[in-house]
Parts: C-alpha cells; structure tokens; sequence
C-alpha cells in the first residue's frame, strides 16, 4: 500500500451538507463519509467532474455554528472504500471536495472537532 500524502488528518463522520453550484440558486442535501481541515468526503451517486465548484454548507456535532465555504471537486469515485468495524471493505461512491475559501474560525473548529474524536 502506498503512503498517504495528506495535509490533514480525515474523521470518519456522517454528516448532513447542502451543496449548491456556484450561481445556483437550487442546494441538494448529501451525507458525508469523512472530513477535515483540508475538504470533505460527500456519499453521491451523483457524481460531478474534477474542478466543479460548489458553495457548501454543514453544522459539526455539538456546534451552533453553520459552516459556509466552496468547495471545488478534486475527485469522484464510482466506489469509495471504507473499512468497516469488522473488518471488512464496504464501498460507496462519492467525490472528494477540497476547500477553497475557509476561514480560519470554521479551520479551527474543525480541527478541534478531529481532535476531540482522538481523544475519546
């Protein structure tokens, strides 16, 4: 297995986000499978190309706070691999969405977020 060349630590976590194209006034709900500082993992059948932007929008767990931010499609995966508690590979297609424009509050927040989980 190669070596993982992310910027930031990912959390599992299953969110509920709105996603909107840029200049669109129609927001779709999507779950998530994973999240962090860097972007977020979105479970979708429908699958956008690489360098779509979207304007996005969740709460984290135990906050008040709605993050906004955009968001551009870096990949989309017809399957996305998960281990699951026992061990075994489920699938679930998606796309990977990095962040373009997010403040360093909602950063924060969810690098706090991440971290709370290890800790557990």
């Amino acid at each position: 297995m190669g070596r993982d060349h992310r910027l930031f630590r990912r959390a599992p976590i299953s969110l509920k986000i709105r996603m909107k194209e840029s200049g669109d006034d129609i927001s779709i709900k999507f779950d998530t499978a994973n999240l962090s500082e860097g972007g977020i993992f979105v479970k979708s059948s429908i699958l956008w190309e690489p360098t779509q932007e979207f304007d996005l929008s969740f709460i984290l767990p135990d906050h008040e706070h709605e993050i906004h931010v955009k968001g551009v499609v870096v990949r989309n995966e017809d399957k996305y691999f998960l281990i699951s508690d026992h061990d075994e590979e489920e699938s679930i297609p998606g796309m990977g969405i990095k962040f373009i424009d997010l403040s360093e509050d909602d950063r924060m927040a969810i690098r706090e977020y991440i971290d709370s989980l290890t800790k557990a």
